[in-house]
């Protein structure tokens, strides 16, 4: 009476146990791209306050577009499909205002956000068993004062 009952507690467990595991597994994939943004934002921040004439002071771009030195700061996972997955939005203020300048000087501030889509680094169906959606669009922002 019992000859099959471990294969079948097995098949229910290991069910159970695999999903909870892949659905861990995308919750890594796109915590790492979130870190990934945020520390992009504030090493871009960085750039264009020590650079100033190397970005647009105010626009958006997508990541292709940025200066190479500016790239390279940059995850290489957020590079992918040459970058137009990334849209960088810069913006310089004057002081701390809301008022923005074209040509930065000492006392300004530079605002650098990002926004990522990472539909692509989703397997997993968008609702899973649980009822859990997966965030589709990532985003990040800092602001560096001009030197």
């Amino acid at each position: 009476m019992s000859r099959g009952q471990s294969a079948v507690e097995f098949a229910l467990i290991s069910t159970v146990a695999l999903s909870v595991m892949l659905i861990g597994v995308q919750f890594a994939i796109i915590g790492q791209a979130a870190v990934s943004v945020g520390q992009g934002a504030s090493a871009l921040a960085r750039y264009a306050a020590v650079n100033p004439g190397t970005m647009s002071p105010n626009g958006s771009v997508t990541a292709s577009s940025l200066p190479t030195a500016a790239q390279q700061l940059l995850s290489s996972s957020l590079l992918t499909h040459s970058g137009a997955d990334l849209t960088v939005t810069t913006a310089s203020y004057s002081g701390s205002t809301t008022t923005t300048t074209n040509s930065p000087g000492y006392n300004d501030r530079a605002v650098i956000s990002l926004s990522y889509n990472a539909s692509g680094k989703i397997f997993l169906p968008s609702t899973t068993l649980l009822g859990m959606t997966f965030p589709t669009t990532l985003t990040g922002s800092d602001s560096q004062m001009y030197e």
